[in-house]
């Protein structure tokens, strides 16, 4: 039976219905396709996905090893403050008002320190680094008072250690580098010359302020980013091969070095011989024996009466060990460890490759303190005057610690949400 002209109607005003609603599918699948295209054709370290808060883990582990490096301050530097400025309560009171102007710091900088910024502002600030780090060579040489013959620079009341700035300087300028040239850091060219250089002018001008320690973080931190930035293996082992031969080399040439390497071979022999250069290490493994599992007691230490040199500084771990034992001593390296694996989280979640970069040389910068510092205390290897972060009295050391924190917490803010 034929159909009628009514139905015939309905019949092609529904297959056209159905052409547009075909035809608007299809453009709608296009268009999204067209997004995914372009969104996948751009990185997603470049994308921000995710602006907040900063790392909270971070942020409580920051503030409980600035709480026990305090106490630890206090504890291990009231003796010698009673017997060389007749107040106990002298260099506590001083690392206190520093924790507070720190923090401020800390604060500001996790707030107001965006990583683009930051990016825009480290060819200046490698300048400043570079100006102060040559002033402290120049100065003794014009016959000016300079504190610390040639390591640290007096401004008013701010004394400071310029090789400070020089390490965050190499960080943020590695980091900026490559994020440049991410592409081509195989090559020799771009992945191993300019280091090289950089290593060759950071020994000649740690050389110069004959600070060795300084030299020996600086060159292991050029190492490390060079190695995580993706520069050839090959190369890089050969470069570190290079330096360590320079390392060697450049020990023999001065006289403190040698002294510090006859004083770790045997510390004992040397604590009463030359002038007792042995006295300070010998001391610090006195220290460290004698605490035991759980240690003598918080305030009890018998090496920081007058026995180990300024025990609030560079040796203070040795302290630690001996008041807390070696439950404190693991308690503070599992903090530090923390402290690095949660900031290597927050590189990984960064939302540039420059942030990424930045946040994981600070944490090396840390982790290469602690490691050498608590390798000196324990003699087990020369010393070499490093400082132990968050526990070491300082004032404008903790003050630029505490803004490499604010940085590693501003770049928490701009990352990938957790899956």
């Amino acid at each position: 039976m034929g159909m009628n002209k009514s139905s015939v109607k309905k019949t092609e005003i529904n297959k056209s219905a159905a052409v547009r609603d075909t035809g608007e599918s299809v453009r709608k699948t296009t268009a999204a396709r067209k997004r995914v295209k372009s969104q996948t054709k751009q990185s997603p370290r470049d994308i921000v996905r995710f602006i907040g808060e900063v790392d909270r883990p971070f942020l409580i582990l920051v503030i409980v090893l600035v709480c026990f490096g305090s106490v630890m301050i206090f504890s291990a530097s009231y003796a010698y403050a009673m017997a060389n400025f007749g107040d106990s309560y002298y260099f506590a009171r001083r690392q206190l008002g520093w924790i507070v102007g720190g923090m401020l710091i800390l604060a500001l900088t996790a707030k107001l320190a965006d990583y683009n910024l930051v990016k825009k502002l480290t060819i200046p600030f490698v300048f400043v680094a570079l100006f102060f780090n040559l002033i402290i060579i120049v100065l003794p040489m014009l016959s000016v008072e300079a504190k610390g013959a040639s390591r640290q620079f007096s401004l008013g009341p701010i004394n400071f250690q310029p090789s400070e700035l020089l390490k965050l300087s190499v960080v943020l300028l590695i980091a900026r580098y490559a994020s440049v040239y991410q592409a081509r850091m195989k090559t020799f060219k771009y992945g191993i010359l300019p280091f090289g250089v950089m290593i060759l002018a950071i020994a000649g001008i740690m050389g110069m302020q004959s600070h060795l320690s300084g030299m020996i973080i600086l060159v292991a931190l050029v190492l490390v980013m060079m190695f995580i930035s993706g520069s050839s293996k090959i190369w890089l082992g050969g470069l570190g091969l290079l330096g360590a031969g320079a390392a060697a080399i450049l020990a023999t040439q001065f006289e403190h070095a040698q002294n510090r390497l006859k004083v770790w071979l045997d510390p004992f022999e040397y604590m009463y011989k030359e002038g007792g250069i042995g006295w300070q290490p010998s001391h610090s493994l006195y220290a460290i024996t004698s605490g035991g599992f759980w240690g003598v007691g918080l305030g009890r230490s018998n090496e920081k009466q007058n026995f180990l040199p300024e025990p609030h500084n560079d040796y203070i771990f040795a302290i630690v060990c001996e008041e807390l034992g070696f439950v404190g001593a693991v308690a503070v390296i599992v903090l530090f460890a923390l402290l690095i694996w949660r900031g290597l989280v927050i590189a990984r979640k960064a939302s540039s490759r420059f942030a990424s970069l930045m946040v994981i040389g600070i944490m090396m910068n840390i982790a290469l303190h602690v490691v050498l510092n608590i390798a000196v205390v324990t003699n087990t290897i020369p010393s070499t005057g490093i400082t132990l972060p968050f526990f070491s009295y300082g004032g404008t050391s903790l003050w630029i610690l505490l803004f490499q924190m604010g940085m590693v917490l501003s770049a928490s803010r701009y990352s990938y949400l957790s899956k």
